[in-house]
C-alpha cells in the first residue's frame, strides 16, 4: 500500500493555515490546539517554527500584507500610492476577520516593515520631506483601515437614525439629511472611499 506523504511543517505553512482558519472561524476561535489539528499535528510541533501566538499573529499580518500588489515605480508616486491603499482596503473584504489584526498589530516583521519602507521612499522621491511623508503614511493608513473597518461593521457614512432613509425624520427638523434621502440609502461606498482619497491626495499635491 502506497504511504501518503506528509507535508512538512514550515513557518510559512502554518501562518498561511492560521489565515485561512480565521477567516472560517473567527479571531476569537484562534488557538495553538485548534491550528494544529487544522494542520493535522501537535500543537506542541508548532512552536518549533512559531514561539508563541503572538508571533503567529504578527506572522498574519505579514501574510496579509504580502497579497499587497503595488505598481511599478514608473507609475508615479500619486498611482503608486493610490492603488497601495486601494488595495489595502480589498484586503478587508477578502479577509474580514483577519483585517482586524493589521489596526491594532503594527508590522514587526521584515516583510511587513519593508512595505512601510517602500512607501516612505516612494513620498521622498517625489519630493516630499521625511516628517510629510510620514505624516502622510499616517494620514492614509487611518483613513483607510478606519474605513474598511466601517464597512466591514456596516455602517460605513450613515449618520446616525437614518437607517430607515432620510423619509423617517422629520423634514422641518431635519431639512438637509431629507435631501439625501437617496443617496443615504444607496450607498456608494467605493466612490465615497475615492473621494476621500483624492481629497487627501489633493492636501499632498499642494505640500509639493
Amino acid at each position: 500500500m502506497a504511504v501518503v506523504k506528509r507535508r512538512p511543517l514550515s513557518r510559512r505553512r502554518i501562518l498561511e493555515a492560521a489565515v485561512r482558519f480565521v477567516d472560517r472561524e473567527g479571531l476569537e476561535a484562534l488557538s495553538m490546539r485548534k491550528l494544529g489539528s487544522e494542520l493535522g499535528v501537535e500543537a506542541m510541533s508548532l512552536y518549533n517554527h512559531v514561539p508563541n501566538k503572538g508571533a503567529l499573529l504578527d506572522g498574519m499580518v505579514e501574510v496579509l500584507l504580502g497579497e499587497l500588489e503595488v505598481p511599478p515605480e514608473d507609475e508615479g508616486w500619486e498611482r503608486r500610492v493610490r492603488e497601495a491603499y486601494r488595495a489595502f482596503r480589498r484586503l478587508a473584504h477578502e479577509h474580514p476577520n483577519v483585517f482586524p489584526l493589521l489596526i491594532t498589530r503594527p508590522p514587526e516583521t521584515m516583510d511587513g516593515v519593508w512595505l512601510v519602507e517602500e512607501f516612505i521612499r516612494t513620498l521622498r522621491g517625489a519630493g516630499f520631506d521625511p516628517e510629510t511623508a510620514l505624516y502622510a503614511f499616517r494620514a492614509l493608513s487611518s483613513y483607510t483601515s478606519g474605513y474598511a473597518m466601517a464597512e466591514l461593521r456596516g455602517f460605513a457614512m450613515e449618520p446616525t437614525g437614518t437607517r430607515a432613509g432620510a423619509g423617517a425624520l422629520s423634514p422641518g427638523d431635519f431639512p438637509n439629511i431629507n435631501e439625501l434621502d437617496a443617496p443615504l440609502r444607496e450607498v456608494d461606498h467605493d466612490a465615497e472611499f475615492e473621494f476621500g482619497l483624492d481629497l487627501i491626495l489633493a492636501g499632498l499635491k499642494e505640500r509639493l
